[in-house]
């Protein structure tokens, strides 16, 4: 079914395309719209009057099929509103009709892993792009969405009144390798019962196989008021990394972009929320923000909510976000020899209540714009405990574990993210960018309990993982880029908690991985 779902939409942007084309090359002005263009030019000349800055910005906005001078837009208004009634194709070249535009893209690459795992038909990433206790062998071939998610979407402005907007905006992203809808979820019931060294690639996520995995929503936009907007929306977190990560949240050179921790507040899961109310203004250099989300499953204790601000001046900008999550959910695979014919389609979930406190920055002079980030998300066990059978986003909990943080043998847990970066503007159409990524966590585990001594390394120990990463992306078109780049992982302490051990009983060498690769990309 969902790749029937995406079989469609592909047709329609196809048949989009298609009468695009047709139109651009048979549409001219109807012969009233140009006598009223002439005799408008005439008594603009005549009068020379003044045409006031509102009236210029709603002509900008218009799909005109020309652009008259500053001084004729006030009387040009209702010929490109009827020019737009007719269906010609936006200046921008888009597939936009009526003012509701039809997006989307595909990604794909080649490349090598020191130490990944196999092509998953099902995870959003399609592979493992950082250390994964599942990264045991060389890996080479197809590198799926590695620099962005191949999705399909469709979004639209529609003036109600002059200065206020119905927006929306709603899309979907899927694996060009198989055609199935991103599921991390899925990715990981296919692995119940296997042992970690002949999984293929998979992992918690936010996209879960719903026809919106990315994002669903509509509101109100006013450039004085500020945009309000509900449904499935990003985090604002996960707004504060596309914007603040000099790789733009990319999968296979951004830790913080494929380990969704960061943009998730602790969770990945929650870097999208569903039935979210979220509301953004701008006032001066400054601008706030806030989101407010309701449960998804009826329970009116998980819920999430978060707060920004933030501003820019000359070339600086910087964002402070605290973002509260309720019965965060983290899920995994279940372990061999553990699956039975009730949970065999289920997954095990860990809950904990999440406090994040975020910090962003970026400098843009000349042709450099650098970046850094810092965010410090602390975990404890949920106030309101759920229950084995409670859903998760598209499957249901077999076991659930409450006490992970703060009990007789824990603490809270802390974890501590930093990274930073530099893009380069080569050319115009040139970026090398750079980037390095560093996670932290304290040792959780309280007393005799701890094992951190021991040779086997527990989940509760201190830890880190470390990233870098270089880039370059070549865009030949508006459209249409290449790109060439590697990031090296590794993870140590407690990040390495399930890895395989080696002879001497620490960790082997699947705690590091590097993944070089080419792509290309295109977008519509």
């Amino acid at each position: 079914m969902q790749k029937v779902l995406i079989s469609a939409a592909a047709i329609v942007g196809i048949a989009a395309g298609s009468a695009h084309a047709s139109e651009s090359a048979t549409a001219v002005p109807p012969k009233a719209a140009v006598k009223h263009h002439v005799a408008a030019k005439k008594v603009a000349m005549r009068h020379k009057a003044h045409v006031p800055a509102d009236a210029q910005a709603y002509q900008a906005q218009a799909e005109a099929p020309y652009a008259p001078p500053a001084d004729l837009a006030a009387p040009l208004v209702p010929l490109a509103r009827a020019m737009n009634s007719i269906g010609l194709p936006a200046k921008d070249g888009s597939l936009t009709y009526h003012g509701v535009t039809v997006y989307g893209g595909i990604d794909l690459g080649l490349g090598y892993q020191s130490h990944g795992a196999p092509l998953s038909s099902y995870y959003g990433s399609g592979r493992n792009y950082t250390p994964n206790a599942a990264n045991s062998h060389t890996q080479v071939g197809l590198m799926p969405n590695s620099l962005s998610y191949s999705n399909i979407g469709v979004k639209g402005v529609e003036e109600i009144v002059p200065g206020f907007n119905f927006v929306f905006n709603a899309q979907t992203t899927f694996l060009p390798t198989s055609g199935n809808l991103s599921n991390g979820n899925k990715s990981q019931v296919v692995n119940n019962g296997v042992v970690a060294s002949s999984r293929t690639s998979a992992g918690d996520s936010s996209r879960n196989g719903q026809i919106d995995n990315a994002q669903a929503y509509a509101g109100f936009s006013s450039p004085t008021y500020g945009t309000l907007t509900f449904g499935r929306q990003y985090s604002l977190t996960l707004d504060a990394v596309i914007a603040y990560d000099p790789m733009s949240a990319s999968n296979a050179f951004s830790l913080i972009g494929f380990a969704g921790m960061t943009p998730g507040g602790g969770n990945t899961e929650d870097a999208r929320q569903g039935d979210a109310l979220k509301y953004r203004v701008n006032f001066g250099p400054f601008r706030a923000a806030a989101m407010y989300k309701f449960d998804e499953f009826g329970n009116s204790n998980r819920n999430a909510y978060a707060a920004q601000f933030g501003g820019e001046y000359q070339g600086f900008s910087a964002d402070v976000i605290y973002n509260v999550v309720k019965d965060s959910v983290t899920t995994s695979s279940i372990g061999a020899g553990l699956v039975t014919p009730t949970n065999v389609n289920q997954l095990n979930g860990t809950v904990s209540d999440n406090y994040a406190v975020m910090a962003v920055a970026s400098y843009k002079i000349d042709k450099f714009k650098f970046y850094a980030g810092f965010e410090n998300i602390r975990f404890e066990n949920p106030e309101n405990p759920l229950g084995n059978g409670s859903p998760a986003e598209g499957v249901q909990l077999a076991t659930v574990t409450n006490n992970a943080f703060g009990s007789a043998t824990t603490k809270n847990r802390i974890v501590n993210i930093f990274w930073g970066g530099v893009k380069y503007a080569f050319r115009d159409n040139i970026d090398l960018i750079g980037a390095y990524y560093h996670y932290n966590q304290n040792s959780y585990a309280v007393g005799a309990n701890a094992g951190c001594s021991s040779r086997l390394i527990s989940a509760t120990c201190s830890g880190t993982q470390d990233a870098g990463s270089v880039l370059i992306d070549y865009r030949f078109s508006k459209r249409f880029d290449v790109y060439a780049g590697a990031m090296y992982g590794v993870v140590h302490g407690g990040f390495a908690n399930g890895y395989a051990p080696v002879a001497n009983g620490t960790t082997g060498a699947a705690t590091n991985t590097i993944d070089p690769m080419v792509g290309a990309r295109f977008q519509f």
